[in-house]
């Protein structure tokens, strides 16, 4: 049996549209940025607050915390995975959304540092609920490229290459992780495919950086909580905010 359960679902037309959802929420504030930087930690969501006071303004939407920074939104998501941040995206993309840009962690196949991800492996579900079966979801291409220009101009320290998008951080296994080392995979994380078919389908552009959190190699090295690992979050963040 393939998944989705549902034969050639992605072409279906869906029951509801996000539209739908904003009308009984009674979502009403006006003039939502078109850019969007996504963020998970608390933490990196409180230093841009406090970096950018003078510009950021903090509401809330849809239970989502959010900074606003003249024509940039910052979101700040409660969870991790591809049903989160697609779910929440879509809601963004209804209110007029065109670019989304991850900031984020990521397991390290490589090694540690900054990360522009150039195409992610959909090993999660979300996606196939959106386009046809296929190994690689791509971002989009103008972005990213902008994205590496933001950083080079910051002089921060970055390589590009492929992420492997898992729902299940726990079943990341030894087999998978040597056999994407060899295909040159370089980080693991748990949204970026998922975004970027969302990109695809919804005509909006979708991009990714990482900052290595933690290497998996002959055994787990985490480095959550190491200052290295906050102080790129926060130089990247500026970067891609401006």
């Amino acid at each position: 049996m393939s998944y989705p359960i549902h034969k050639n679902k992605h072409i279906k037309t869906a029951l509801f549209h996000p539209k739908d959802f904003l009308k009984y929420a009674k979502a009403k504030r006006k003039n939502y940025p078109k850019k969007y930087i996504i963020v998970f930690s608390t933490r990196l969501f409180s230093y841009i607050q406090r970096k950018f006071k003078k510009r950021a303004r903090k509401v809330k939407e849809l239970g989502k915390d959010m900074l606003l920074l003249d024509k940039v939104g910052i979101i700040k998501m409660k969870g991790i995975g591809s049903p989160q941040m697609v779910t929440t995206i879509e809601e963004r993309i209804a209110q007029g959304g065109k670019e989304f840009i991850i900031v984020g962690t990521a397991g390290g196949l490589d090694d540690f540092g900054v990360y522009v991800c150039d195409k992610a492996i959909r090993d999660e579900g979300t996606s196939y609920h959106y386009v046809s079966h296929g190994k690689y979801a791509h971002p989009d291409k103008k972005l990213t490229e902008q994205i590496a220009t933001m950083l080079e101009k910051k002089k921060i320290s970055f390589k590009k290459g492929t992420t492997w998008t898992i729902d299940a951080p726990y079943r990341e296994t030894k087999s998978e992780v040597e056999q994407y080392k060899k295909e040159g995979v370089k980080t693991v994380e748990m949204e970026a495919s998922a975004l970027f078919v969302l990109g695809k389908v919804r005509k909006v552009k979708c991009a990714a950086i990482f900052v290595v959190s933690d290497v998996l190699g002959k055994k787990w090295k985490p480095n959550f909580n190491e200052s290295h690992v906050r102080r790129k979050l926060n130089q990247v963040v500026e970067a891609v905010v401006g």
